[in-house]
């Protein structure tokens, strides 16, 4: 016969377990905070905002963690570092995935950067032009800036061709002239070479097609498999953070120089922060947000390169709801204690089970609620900045990212065209063959101008008939070809509609930065000038802007 005490003691030890047990996923029941790290990749700068901003915001806190955030030393390795237990988070490039195929668990939670700021800058009076000229010449390359070695591959320039440094993180070498060249951030040491008025070329992987993801947030499979709540609320945390550094860049600025050094002073952070929003693109991408495709994309370029075997699996490398849906620590004690306590409780552990099935069940479908939400939220982030019937870009898109190239190009002193592109007598089309067929020749151009598009381009449905394009680091004259020979292609091109047959041309004006102006207004305006030139001359042909009188 049980005593009552030891019945009351078995009870309240039940509730203690059914407590546990039943703890809804991501939920503190009293914890004192875990303690955990997060490395970052380089030393303290606005880079890193979000990461300050959970802290000084109290999101860590809230999310029941206390985060030590521990800035790199020059050359160190934030996946070492996370690999060996030194830290149970950090800050990588692309080059995990290369990480991922040495043998390294690394899971890539959140993308911070949407396009990577990974460059290479070189002495303008150095005699080097192009990248190909890099061959032969003395070159600083950080580690895990293996983007950069896939583009100097894609353009035909062997890696081992340079007289490779080790990096110093000193724009000096380059002023000085003990390096040609150096891989940088194009957020950081530009800022340094253009006040000191030193002038100097920038050669970016995205002319070549080569646009990878940026500062990725990133752990191991192992604390994923232990920790699965404390992933996840890492993670949710850090994002927070993130967008709320990205809307109060001066009050982030302050916070840095505050608890984090003066390494930099306050001008250059909010350069810095500037020049970090055409990467991040909070306003058009949910900070975080990773691309299953754009990863396999990266992953594919590597293996054309011969850096990764060809179909390198992404399996488990990506965190996703799939990893979130694992049962809770809480949950496995609580199942654990109430199996001793069977014998007695026998009932009441059954009741439990059965409670226990209904909340996997239930959690699994939040879990497909949720990924069905993010589906939908993607497709209206996509929507927001699409063009419904082209699949290009809308003018929204690019009333917002113009600006962004054309200040890119004044940065890195490249070229950058802009196009006004119209469909010749679209309305007798209307007219004749009705509204859908005018719509199958809008589709049927948007296909021809998406084939022959390089990744850097912006397609851009501008309105009715009329197209914008815009193409960073291309001159004039390559752009006034390219267009001339996409006219060729529709002119010659029999477009179907039904039983029509139907063949339709269209004429382009062409304005380049920065001979035909310095601003986005400016450039539209001129080659659309030029585009109702090319129309008033006879149509179907492309005609380039006329430079301003000084």
């Amino acid at each position: 016969m049980i005593r009552p005490a030891l019945t009351a003691a078995l009870l309240r030890l039940l509730l203690v377990c059914l407590a546990v047990g039943l703890a809804a996923p991501g939920e503190v029941l009293a914890r004192p905070l875990e303690k955990v790290v997060l490395q970052l990749k380089w030393q303290h700068q606005f880079q890193f905002a979000g990461y300050y901003a959970a802290q000084e915001q109290g999101y860590y806190r809230e999310a029941g963690l206390e985060v030590e955030i521990r800035e790199a030393a020059p050359g160190s390795d934030p996946v070492r570092q996370v690999l060996q237990g030194e830290a149970q988070y950090g800050v990588g490039s692309s080059s995990l995935v290369l990480q991922r195929h040495r043998g390294a668990p690394v899971v890539v939670l959140a993308v911070i950067f949407q396009h990577s700021p990974l460059v290479l800058l070189s002495r303008r009076d150095s005699g080097i032009s192009s990248v190909h000229d890099l061959s032969g010449r003395r070159v600083m390359l950080e580690r895990q800036s293996d983007e950069l070695l896939a583009y100097l591959r894609q353009e035909g320039v062997k890696p081992e061709s340079l007289l490779q440094y080790e990096h110093s993180f000193k724009p000096q070498d380059l002023l000085s002239g003990r390096v040609d060249a150096i891989s940088a951030y194009i957020t950081d040491e530009p800022f340094f070479l253009e006040r000191a008025r030193f002038p100097f070329l920038t050669f970016t992987p995205r002319s070549a097609g080569i646009d990878f993801y940026g500062d990725n947030l990133f752990t191991t499979e192992a604390e994923i498999r232990h920790h699965p709540e404390r992933v996840a609320a890492f993670r949710e945390a850090s994002l927070r953070g993130w967008q709320y550094a990205m809307h109060h860049p001066e009050e982030i600025a302050d916070l840095i120089l505050r608890r984090y050094g003066e390494r930099h002073g306050r001008d250059y952070l909010l350069h810095e922060a500037r020049e970090m929003v055409s990467l991040i693109q909070p306003d058009l991408v949910e900070i975080g947000y990773m691309n299953p495709g754009r990863w396999r994309h990266i992953a594919d370029v590597y293996a054309s390169l011969g850096m990764l075997p060809a179909d390198f699996s992404l399996t488990g490398f990506l965190y996703g709801p799939e990893l979130e849906a694992k049962l809770s620590p809480n949950l496995l004690i609580g199942l654990v204690l109430l199996g001793a306590l069977a014998a007695v409780f026998f009932g009441v552990a059954v009741q439990i089970a059965r409670l226990n099935r209904r909340l996997r069940k239930t959690m699994a479908d939040m879990v497909l609620v949720q990924a069905r939400l993010r589906e939908s939220e993607i497709r209206l982030q996509q929507q927001a900045i699409r063009d419904g019937l082209t699949g290009l870009f809308n003018r929204r898109y690019l009333d917002e990212t113009l600006e962004l190239e054309i200040a890119q190009a004044r940065r890195q002193g490249h070229p950058l065209s802009v196009v006004m592109l119209d469909l010749d007598h679209f309305k007798q089309v209307n007219d004749t063959y009705g509204h859908p067929a005018g719509d199958e020749v809008l589709k049927s151009l948007g296909a021809l101008l998406r084939e022959d598009s390089r990744e850097g381009d912006i397609l851009c449905r501008y309105g009715g008939e009329e197209f914008c394009l815009v193409f960073p680091n291309m001159p004039l004259a390559a752009a006034m070809a390219r267009v001339d020979l996409w006219r060729q292609k529709f002119s010659a091109r029999v477009i179907r509609f039904g039983d029509f047959s139907m063949q339709v041309t269209f004429s382009a004006g062409v304005a380049s930065y920065p001979e035909h102006g310095a601003h986005r207004d400016e450039l539209i305006e001129r080659a659309d000038a030029a585009l109702y030139r090319a129309k008033h001359l006879g149509r179907n042909r492309v005609e380039a802007a006329s430079v301003p009188n000084p």
